[in-house]
């Protein structure tokens, strides 16, 4: 009895110690193991984010680069100087070769579409390159200047960002933008006469940032200056980005410029924030490491540890082999598909799709390679298509110089041999297909729209055999520098001609300009212009038909110009209170006004 009580005594004794040595060792390998894991844990996430945030600044600053060449060039280009230096009216010839020499370069930047507004300015003109949707008739060589931030744009040395984003100052629901203001000097000194402004729109960082995947918790923020910015719900966010530096882990960087910090916020929390300069003076792009990520894998590992702590060591062998099975077989496979795709194989591959996470990474694998070998044979397609429409482009081009020249030739033929009736036809259509080739302003003076309206009714006169005619009165001389939008009256005689007078087979048109009281004020006055045709009428059901609807059956030059196309382009540019009224008497007459504001 006493032999067995040691014996049994013995085997515990050597069943406690092996059990407190294998506890022992787990325990100091579990500590040493999540300390490793733990350090490892977050310099495998620092060196992702690193290299996440690199390919980001990567895709901003080329975006950057692109609108910077558009700078250099409205700098340096001597077309851009000349315009300065001479400082030409609005419409002139050297005004408009200048505009259409920076709407080219324009349009051949990769990055034009992150450029809302492009202006070269003078002391007293402006050529503006905008999309329609944010176009304005304000002066930006007045409008400019005023800005709080101008002088400090315009004054530093290197490109300025402090301002942050802003609300675009000349269009009313305008997206945030990031101001540009550089000087341009003129031709052959330094001395500054004029500058240039470009309003980036913060769509450049927010479609990088939408392709940019992250965790809940770790936010990209924007720095510019003391503006500080993060990307939520598919906007940038101003906010106080408060926080105290704890530790400046910059050396550990992967990447060259990376900064690393490790700072406390002023709720107290403790978090690791990767840092990229953009190439923009004092811009900076961040994002903070994820915490709940980093708790979720180590949380992760201490359960695993707890299982291996409470497990025998013949099962963590056996799990060891197990898993040694289950990992590397597919692991090799994996990497065998990934050197075949690196090789131009894009097939997909059912062995690597197992029902477990490695299957999810073969499945994802074999997606990507897909859609790679998709997106090539797709590049490639529009690549064929791209040079087709070039091709048919090409084809449909016409030289405007060759028809003017055919129209002067036809001209003088007909002077020389009496048919004055034909020279002075030719010679309207081709004084009206120069003013619709040329310019690309908005408004003109009404002498110019009248001028442009006499050419075609000498067409239309021609053609109907002289049964229609035509007065102009102008009530006060002033109107004929009042600003009107270009091919307004046009339509309106042409609904005449069509709707009113050719029905009844002749009649006569009388456009008369005068001012009339705006909102019912003395002092305010606004121009009113009313074209009249003694011809069929029209019910008001037809009338409003006309202001509605865009099927006009206009003639083949102004097919795209109908008189509800015109209503809308007056309201759009002078607002809901102007525009078109139409006034008939079935049998006698039309009357079809237009309201607009008084503007030189």
């Amino acid at each position: 009895m006493t032999r067995a009580h040691h014996s049994d005594s013995i085997q515990k004794r050597i069943l406690i110690i092996t059990v407190s040595c294998l506890l022992g060792m787990c325990v100091i390998i579990s500590s040493v193991s999540y300390y490793l894991f733990r350090n490892y844990l977050q310099h495998s996430m620092i060196q992702g984010t690193e290299t996440s945030l690199q390919l980001l600044s990567d895709t901003i600053n080329g975006s950057m680069s692109d609108i910077y060449q558009m700078v250099r060039f409205c700098q340096t280009s001597r077309d851009v100087a000349t315009y300065i230096e001479n400082n030409p009216n609005p419409g002139s010839v050297l005004s408009v070769a200048t505009y259409d020499r920076i709407s080219e370069e324009f349009n051949n930047n990769p990055s034009n579409d992150y450029m809302t507004r492009l202006a070269v300015i003078t002391n007293e003109h402006f050529l503006q390159i905008v999309s329609a949707s944010y176009s304005s008739t304000r002066d930006l060589s007045l409008e400019v200047p005023r800005l709080s931030f101008f002088e400090e744009l315009l004054d530093s040395d290197d490109y300025n960002f402090s301002t942050g984003f802003i609300r675009d100052p000349f269009y009313r629901n305008g997206k945030n933008v990031l101001p540009v203001i550089r000087p341009i000097t003129y031709k052959f000194n330094s001395v500054q006469g004029g500058f240039l402004f470009i309003e980036i729109s913060s769509d450049l960082f927010t479609d990088a940032l939408e392709r940019y995947n992250t965790a809940e918790d770790s936010p990209v923020l924007l720095t510019f200056g003391e503006h500080h910015y993060i990307y939520e719900d598919n906007v940038l966010k101003e906010m106080d980005a408060s926080y105290n530096i704890l530790n400046d882990l910059s050396s550990s960087a992967m990447i060259d410029g990376i900064g690393i910090y490790e700072i406390q916020t002023t709720r107290g929390a403790q978090r690791i924030v990767v840092t990229a300069p953009l190439n923009m003076p004092d811009c900076y792009v961040s994002q903070i490491i994820s915490h709940k990520e980093h708790r979720n894998q180590l949380l992760l590992l201490l359960c695993i540890l707890g299982g291996v702590i409470i497990s025998i060591l013949g099962i963590g062998v056996l799990l060891m082999m197990m898993l040694n099975r289950m990992i590397s077989v597919p692991v090799a496979k994996i990497s065998d598909k990934m050197r075949r795709i690196s090789k131009g194989d894009f097939a997909r591959d059912p062995s690597i799709e197992w029902n477990h996470e490695l299957g999810d990474i073969g499945r994802g694998i074999n997606d990507l390679a897909e859609n790679v070998s998709l997106l090539m044979n797709r590049r490639l397609e529009d690549e064929k298509q791209k040079k087709d429409l070039e091709y048919k482009m090409l084809q449909s081009q016409i030289n405007p110089h060759f028809i003017y020249n055919t129209l002067n030739s036809i001209k003088w033929m007909a002077t020389i041999q009496g048919a004055e009736g034909i020279s002075e036809m030719t010679t309207a259509l081709a004084k009206l297909l120069k003013s619709i080739s040329k310019g690309t302003k908005l408004l003109v003076p009404i002498r110019e729209e009248l001028s442009l309206l006499q050419d075609y009714f000498t067409i239309q006169s021609y053609r109907y055999g002289g049964t229609i005619t035509m007065d102009v009165k102008v009530d006060d001389e002033s109107i004929l520098d009042l600003h009107i939008i270009k091919f307004t009256l046009q339509p309106l005689v042409e609904n005449a001609i069509f709707h009113g007078i050719e029905p009844k087979g002749s009649g006569h048109i009388n456009i008369h300009l005068y001012y009339e009281a705006a909102g019912g004020s003395d002092t305010l006055r606004s121009l009113r212009i009313d074209v009249t045709d003694d011809g069929v009428g029209m019910s008001r059901e037809k009338a409003e038909q006309i202001l509605c609807s865009n099927d006009d059956g206009s003639s083949d030059f102004f097919r795209e110009i109908g008189v509800s196309n015109v209503q809308k382009r007056l309201q759009y540019e002078f607002g809901a209170e102007y525009g078109i009224t139409v006034e008939s008497v079935e049998g006698e007459y039309t009357t079809m006004s237009i309201h607009i504001p008084a503007r030189t």
